[in-house]
């Protein structure tokens, strides 16, 4: 416990997510095992069949769906089960388990199976119970430990009339630790703000009134982007008519939501488990291939195959980064001489001198970014994200762009492929380039990821702006 109480909040949602998804597999098990035996031990004789269904090969053919089952409970009732009702539990509990009952009823229809109708209707009948009582009983215990272990989510809401909002606060008071600062949001109280935030360890801003200038506001918002904290404001009567709000699951009153950190935990830690896996795979397949361009790179120029350039990652993180060496040995020392005519951020050439025969053909068909699966593996990189920048294009950035959205990028793992990349690549300005990796920053999801991998395989065969 001591050691847990000392873990970073991510790392701690992480292991909440974890322990509910191993209980979401056990629960299952549970099911179908409980459900097999009150079906042929216990009423036996009230549903009199001639069907014999062995009670290993049962089991192990519902063990194999399991993961379908976890898909179907992410998707319906999803893993932020602090703040659920028990009604919302129970009915988003009760549509995952219908819509998995109607997979497994076509299912067995497709592979003709001859599994009693009467145990799946048990296991299904088990299955939505156990999984909302245990459900609710993970809750209620991981509610209690947070309390306990003094590890609450620590909220600051700023405005005159805040106190209005306590008895909607004190619902999750065993989650959330409120403090409240009852005066207007100005120039004068932001620094003490900022300090009394840092002091409090506080992870959420609401704000309710506030009256500073536009400049302000972002540079409170960049603050609030490097610390790690989000900003919610409070909206007026006047933005709950006009405006389009959202009712934030934790307050259960409407917000505008400024996201300081787009990592949805659950979801995410499926994409590194597929990033892994598939990295794994396609380095497997693709060994023969590396060890081709690893020769026609040695043959033609003197130099290491890889080309190894230090990248800004995640939370602005250095990595190496990975590539097939592309250029003629110490193309670097070329590089200035180069962009004196160039004033763009992200420097690109289309007839680049620097660029032997074999690099020509490995950057057309983006075969150079194939050793980054290492970075993937190494956990320094995603399979899709924004692309990972050199240090000396963050400070171009920064220089050149005030906007603070462009801290996003730093708060996913930079990847291998991306929105930009299967939108021109090179044809596209540094402003557009740049509005592309905030866009996907802003609307990242599993199924996002998947249209940008698909799009990839299209650009790689059909490739555009590839130099």
């Amino acid at each position: 416990f001591i050691k847990y109480k000392v873990m970073s909040v991510k790392n701690k949602k992480i292991l909440f997510v974890f322990i509910l998804l191993l209980t979401d597999c056990l629960t299952f098990i549970f099911s179908v095992v409980f459900s097999f035996h009150l079906r042929f031990d216990v009423l036996v004789n009230l549903f009199s069949s001639n069907i014999v269904y062995p009670f290993n090969e049962f089991v192990i053919t519902a063990c194999c769906i399991i993961p379908v089952w976890i898909i179907f409970v992410n998707s319906f009732v999803g893993y932020n089960v602090f703040y659920m009702s028990v009604f919302d539990l129970f009915i988003k509990t009760l549509k995952a388990s219908v819509s998995f009952l109607i997979f497994v009823s076509v299912l067995m229809f497709v592979i003709k199976s001859d599994v009693s109708r009467i145990l799946i209707v048990f296991s299904w009948i088990n299955l939505t119970l156990f999984t909302f009582v245990f459900r609710y009983i993970f809750k209620k215990t991981i509610s209690l430990l947070i309390y306990k272990l003094k590890i609450r989510n620590n909220l600051l809401v700023i405005g005159k009339n805040v106190r209005k909002y306590k008895k909607v606060f004190k619902k999750n008071e065993y989650i959330n630790k409120v403090f409240y600062y009852p005066y207007m949001l100005d120039t004068n109280n932001i620094e003490k703000l900022k300090n009394l935030s840092i002091k409090k360890n506080i992870k959420e801003l609401i704000i309710s009134e506030y009256s500073i200038k536009d400049n302000e506001f972002l540079s409170l918002c960049d603050w609030a982007q490097i610390n790690d904290v989000n900003i919610k404001i409070l909206p007026t009567e006047a933005q709950l008519i006009r405006d389009k709000t959202v009712i934030d699951d934790k307050l259960q009153i409407p917000v505008i939501l400024l996201i300081s950190n787009p990592i949805k935990e659950f979801d995410y830690f499926l994409k590194r488990i597929f990033d892994r896996i598939f990295a794994f795979v396609i380095l497997v397949i693709l060994l023969p291939l590396f060890l081709i361009i690893a020769v026609l790179i040695k043959l033609e120029s003197k130099g290491t195959v890889f080309y190894k350039q230090t990248r800004v990652g995640y939370d602005r993180k250095k990595f190496l980064c990975y590539k097939f060496r592309s250029m003629y040995n110490n193309a670097d020392n070329k590089l200035q001489t180069l962009k004196q005519n160039n004033n763009n951020i992200f420097f690109k050439m289309e007839n680049d001198p620097r660029i032997t025969k074999t690099g020509k053909f490995i950057r057309k068909y983006s075969i150079d970014e194939l050793p980054q699966l290492i970075n993937v593996l190494k956990g320094q990189m995603s399979l899709v994200g924004p692309r990972p920048m050199i240090e000396t294009e963050t400070e171009e950035i920064a220089r050149k762009y005030h906007n603070y959205s462009y801290n996003k990028m730093f708060k996913v793992l930079p990847g291998i492929t991306g929105l930009w990349q299967v939108s021109g690549r090179s044809m596209l300005t540094d402003e557009k380039r740049l509005e592309l990796e905030i866009f996907y920053v802003d609307n990242w999801s599993l199924k996002f990821d998947v249209k940008i991998l698909l799009k990839t395989v299209v650009a790689v065969i059909f490739p555009k702006g590839a130099y």
